[in-house]
């Protein structure tokens, strides 16, 4: 090991010390919603229920603030052959956490717990399901019945991709269904993972893997529920690794990544996974280099806006969240599908 690589792995060290430091009854704590995509000023659920209300129009209808997605990701992120004791009890009480989230009765999980009026959606399912299976926590037939339910989103006549959320196919046509191209990329991982290839080829996953090409194709944005280009990078590189249509197109889009992109320590966190997922010949030293240098005293990352609602202007984030990423992207690992 190199010297820069002792003092990255003295910084994962850190960073786990901190994430586990963090744990509660609940498990990690939420990601915190905000008006702005850098998160300058994080709200309170309660806040932000409140300047929709006043400033938009819009009650949500309950104070966002027990979202389920930063704990499916660190089961997606951590280590299942996790060595060092914190680690291991952070897997731990991430399950648990991500349980919470599940529908009663439905092979589908939500964004926040049962109970609040926010439908299930199929990028908490694909991030539950992956999350779960990496670390062998879901049963066979478990993850068989999640995949179905993820596939059996794909109806109507449009023979579109897999929408965001289930209740879409009973929207009348003029509200239309929700697409997202981060999500669609999410949910092909999940559809190819060892064990639930068994129902594919598939209209719906066919469907979803050209929205997802034609996005790797066109400029480079964010989409409706990720904010930042970078998010949407990562998850089609993440993709990639089990599904070799997207390989090249992933690799070509990351190629030209240098030190200079990446304006939040999570996006260089993302541009540095999403190089290591693709092989592409980015500066993933210089990345990580950078990444490491933005480490806080404490030992975590700075909160930045990860995901948004996507008809109202809240996006989530928290050092809990940023410090998961950066923890992985700190520990290189030889991608699923390579």
């Amino acid at each position: 090991m190199s010297a820069e690589e002792t003092a990255w792995d003295a910084a994962v060290g850190r960073g786990l010390a901190f994430l586990h430091g963090a744990l509660g009854p609940a498990g990690l704590p939420s990601a915190r919603p905000g008006t702005d995509p850098e998160l300058r000023t994080p709200l309170t659920g309660a806040d932000a229920r409140r300047r929709l209300l006043v400033g938009h129009g819009v009650d949500l209808g309950f104070d966002p603030d027990r979202e389920g997605l930063s704990a499916m990701w660190g089961l997606a992120l951590l280590r299942p052959d996790a060595q060092r004791p914190e680690e291991r009890a952070l897997v731990a009480a991430l399950a648990e956490q991500v349980a919470r989230h599940r529908e009663p009765g439905r092979h589908r999980y939500r964004l926040f717990p049962p109970g609040v009026p926010f439908a299930a959606d199929t990028g908490s399912t694909a991030l539950a399901l992956s999350g779960l299976a990496r670390h062998g926590l879901l049963a066979a037939d478990d993850q068989d019945f999640l995949v179905r339910e993820l596939l059996d989103t794909q109806i109507g006549p449009d023979d579109g991709p897999i929408p965001a959320y289930w209740e879409d196919t009973d929207r009348t046509a003029s509200h239309g269904r929700r697409y997202d191209a981060v999500i669609a990329a999410d949910v092909l991982f999940a559809l190819h993972l060892p064990g639930t290839a068994g129902r594919l080829p598939h209209p719906a996953g066919e469907a979803t893997l050209r929205y997802v090409q034609q996005h790797l194709a066109g400029p480079r944005t964010g989409t409706r529920y990720y904010a930042s280009p970078e998010a949407f990078l990562h998850a089609a590189a993440r993709a990639s690794t089990l599904l070799p249509a997207l390989a090249a197109p992933a690799r070509r889009a990351i190629e030209h990544i240098t030190t200079q992109f990446a304006d939040t320590a999570l996006e260089l966190a993302l541009l540095v996974l999403a190089g290591e997922y693709t092989g592409a010949g980015a500066d993933l030293p210089g990345l990580r280099r950078r990444l490491a240098d933005a480490q806080l005293p404490d030992g975590s990352w700075p909160a930045a806006g990860f995901f948004r609602t996507g008809s109202v202007p809240l996006h989530f984030g928290s050092p809990h969240l940023t410090t998961l990423f950066a923890v992985r992207a700190l520990r290189p690992e030889t991608p699923p599908g390579r």
